[in-house]
């Protein structure tokens, strides 16, 4: 996706704006005909995210919603400190 013309990063943090409401209508007011292509790739995101292991046995959930924000820093190094952050909130919310 090369030739993408948003930044995957804001689309992130309006994707999970509400969450776990949905914020639909907003982000596809944004993102117009892009808007399909920008939830794939924030879902992408987020899936890959969900695959993260933390050890459990030496992490809260705290820990892990922080360690799943240090991985994907490491693996998208453009995303920025708000997307990863929510990642992270997604994640704990996901595992709680």
């Amino acid at each position: 996706m090369a030739d993408k013309q948003f930044d995957v990063s804001e689309a992130i943090v309006l994707y999970l704006k509400k969450y776990p409401g949905k914020n639909t209508d907003e982000f596809e007011s944004k993102y117009g005909f892009e808007a399909g292509v920008a939830k794939e790739s924030v879902r992408a995101l987020l899936d890959e995210a969900m695959r993260v292991n933390p050890d459990w046995s030496t992490m809260d959930l705290n820990g892990a919603g922080d360690f799943v924000e240090s991985v994907m820093s490491e693996r998208h190094s453009d995303l920025t400190a708000k997307a990863l952050t929510a990642i992270g909130n997604y994640y704990t919310y996901q595992m709680r």
